[in-house]
């Protein structure tokens, strides 16, 4: 049988979940000694599924037979379902500049043409513990400045499916930062610097204020980032749900 979906898994999962269970699937594990960035590349190079998603946490199959019997019949170049999103191989295989599993697949979506938006639920994933890390911000800025350039020319699909995920990634990354920053783990300053770097991506710099709702963001700029106590305690329940 044909293999119509690479799952390229960067979190530990049970072997048990093997493609031998699954007919189309493939899964792609990491070696011993690899980088993020050098599995992925590594992954996406040997990946022989029409479609590939990047597993970034532990998941479990659930309807992924649904998924299957839906991307071989798809033209599109992006399929969405509950909790991830699948992109046609042959695009992920032409991004070069990537840092992490969402800039590849963010990179992915503003090379497509098209999305296919499904409420399927092929895989039950955990909760995904996001941290700050200098990768994250590398990664960020260059989404972020990707987007700019090529935001004019996509498909509104493609543009609302792309301006979400960066959306959300920047108020979950702005969170972690500020709590970073709080117990003494990151220069106010770093924070500091990629928040004036992301003013250049205007449309979502000003997105990011409306939506990060947990806090006023002009306030929090003001006091260079310093948040109290009871901030502190607000946000990081807000990240433990």
């Amino acid at each position: 049988m044909k293999i119509l979906l690479t799952v390229v898994v960067s979190a530990d999962v049970a072997r048990s979940n093997s493609d031998t269970l699954y007919e189309g699937i493939e899964l792609i594990y990491p070696e011993e000694g690899e980088s993020g960035k050098e599995y992925l590349s590594r992954a996406v190079k040997a990946a022989k599924g029409k479609f590939t998603v990047i597993a970034d946490r532990k998941f479990l199959f659930a309807d992924v037979q649904s998924l299957l019997n839906i991307i071989d019949k798809n033209t599109a170049d992006v399929v969405s379902f509950l909790g991830n999103i699948a992109v046609r191989t042959a695009v992920l295989k032409g991004i070069k500049e990537f840092t992490d599993d969402f800039s590849l697949t963010l990179l992915g979506i503003l090379g497509s043409k098209t999305v296919l938006k499904t409420v399927y639920n092929p895989f039950n994933f955990e909760h995904k513990a996001h941290a700050f890390t200098e990768e994250n911000t590398t990664a960020l800025l260059i989404c972020a400045e990707a987007f700019g350039k090529v935001k004019a020319k996509l498909a509104k699909e493609i543009y609302s499916l792309a301006f979400g995920m960066l959306c959300d990634r920047l108020v979950i990354y702005y969170l972690y930062a500020l709590l970073s920053i709080k117990d003494g783990n990151l220069d106010s300053g770093k924070l500091i610097a990629f928040d004036g770097k992301l003013k250049a991506e205007i449309v979502l710099y000003l997105a990011l204020e409306k939506r990060f709702t947990y806090a006023k963001l002009q306030k929090l700029r003001e006091k260079n980032f310093k948040i109290s106590g009871w901030t502190a305690r607000k946000f990081r329940k807000i990240l433990a749900k």
